[in-house]
């Protein structure tokens, strides 16, 4: 076993096991959108990025691996900040469009906008739109809503096996 602090706490994780997996199985919150426990690590939100004492920047925790003694950090004002910026490109076309949207209330990127965005955006820009898609029977793709998280390609590769996306 490996003896790590997430924020002070003493956590104990299995060798291998990521940062992120060690702290949600101790009741510690890190942000996240790809990360699935049952699909394999993509990285790609950059959401849940943390700091590790002795690494020269924050890393991601859904990738990184624990280590003997490793000190992290989920929360500060500079995490905070890499959070807001990654939200505010995520939202970049992403319609602000909550009151209508049949996720309004029970959306991630909603929460996480709340906590760590910001309350206006500096694009003026018109938003890209698409069109959703049906593929298969068990993924609808709602591009205009989507953060490319991969979770529905990774699902569709490894899960069922069936490989639309």
């Amino acid at each position: 076993m490996v003896k790590l602090r997430i924020n002070s706490k003493e956590i104990i994780a299995e060798p291998g096991t990521t940062v992120m997996k060690a702290a949600l199985d101790n009741g510690i919150f890190i942000p996240h959108f790809c990360y699935h426990p049952a699909l394999s690590i993509s990285g790609n939100c950059r959401i849940c990025v943390v700091n590790v004492k002795n690494m020269p920047k924050p890393v991601t925790s859904c990738t990184t691996g624990v280590a003997e003694g490793m000190e992290v950090e989920t929360e500060n004002k500079d995490i905070a900040a890499i959070r807001k910026s990654v939200l505010e490109f995520f939202l970049i076309n992403h319609p602000i469009d909550c009151p209508v949207c049949d996720q309004a209330g029970e959306c991630t990127l909603q929460d996480f906008t709340y906590l760590y965005g910001s309350d206006h955006s500096r694009f003026s820009e018109e938003k890209r739109t698409w069109h959703t898609k049906d593929v298969g029977p068990l993924v609808k793709l709602w591009a205009n809503r989507c953060v490319l998280c991969a979770r529905c390609v990774r699902f569709l590769n490894e899960i069922t096996k069936t490989g639309e996306l």
